[in-house]
């Protein structure tokens, strides 16, 4: 079971080392397979802002950016580049810095011209568009959201994390999930389980309305959950929510299929997501409690 300490902290305050948790862990019966780093796949790379931007004098195609990067001077950077503009934010790789890549970045010159570091693409930062909007782009990976200059790219791609792999018995399927990992953190550190809130606003109406549940089988399946969901958009999934499932080994799809794969390794209930215009008699019927759980969406048209 792969956790995300950065994701345990949404439910229970770590005021240990991870090294400690993990300790307290161990001697508490769980057992530790590996403890992953993710912050040491990068290094020294900062989010960075595009002042200026000049041809070299001796090439066609290298550009020279001064970048504001948070610090009294602009750092010089020649790329070659083409897909940038004054004012984007864009991942400055500084001298002596290390990318997921491999690559070892220290200053230089091209062409004669100084060039204190690399401007970066979302291959380099072994990127997918999956990962990052933007990433397959050829060329160097433009930032979507405001972050103040400065900022590790760590903490903007969600690697400033412990991923916590956890060996779970037999004997423990509650913990085969987030909650219930928290949970024994919580008892184990001698601090509150901070339980997510489960209330949501509806608009009223009868989902029998819309779908018919022909359960086939009691014994397999007791109990079937199920909501509508009018209007909504497919679309990609917020960036925190793409890091929780990254670091549990989980591929982001869109905002539908993810937030069905968060709740399930949240709270250890598979659920599953139907198309209101695809189901066929508009009725589901379950054959075992695989996926208890469900909600029907209907797609907004625009």
């Amino acid at each position: 079971m792969k956790v995300s300490l950065n994701w345990l902290k949404y439910y229970v305050d770590v005021d240990v080392t991870v090294q400690e948790l993990c300790d307290k862990m161990t001697l508490a019966g769980f057992e530790i397979e590996e403890l992953i780093d993710q912050s040491q796949s990068m290094h020294n790379v900062v989010v960075a802002k595009i002042l200026e931007i000049e041809k070299h004098p001796d090439s066609d195609h290298l550009l020279i950016c001064q970048l504001d990067i948070g610090e009294s001077e602009p750092v010089q950077i020649v790329t070659g580049a083409q897909n940038i503009k004054v004012g984007d934010l864009v991942p400055a790789a500084l001298n002596d810095s290390y990318l997921p890549c491999g690559a070892h970045i220290v200053s230089g010159k091209l062409r004669g011209v100084p060039s204190n570091g690399m401007l970066c693409s979302g291959e380099e930062l072994c990127l997918t568009e999956a990962d990052y909007e933007g990433a397959s782009v050829h060329g160097i990976l433009i930032l979507k959201e405001t972050h103040p200059v400065g900022t590790d790219m760590r903490e903007v791609l969600g690697l400033d994390d412990y991923i916590i792999d956890f060996k779970i018995t037999a004997n423990r399927p509650d913990c085969n999930c987030i909650l219930g990992v928290a949970k024994e953190i919580s008892v184990v550190l001698g601090v509150p389980f901070k339980a997510p809130s489960t209330e949501y606003k509806t608009v009223g109406g009868d989902i029998n309305d819309y779908i018919k549940v022909d359960v086939e089988n009691y014994d397999l399946c007791p109990r079937y959950i199920g909501r509508f969901v009018k209007n909504l958009r497919i679309k990609e999934s917020p960036r925190w929510l793409k890091h929780c499932l990254n670091a549990s080994g989980m591929r982001p799809i869109n905002n539908i299929v993810d937030i069905t794969n968060f709740v399930m390794l949240e709270t250890g209930q598979p659920m599953h997501a139907f198309n209101y215009n695809d189901l066929s008699d508009k009725t589901i019927s379950p054959k075992s409690n695989f996926s208890s759980c469900s909600f029907i969406i209907s797609p907004s048209r625009n």
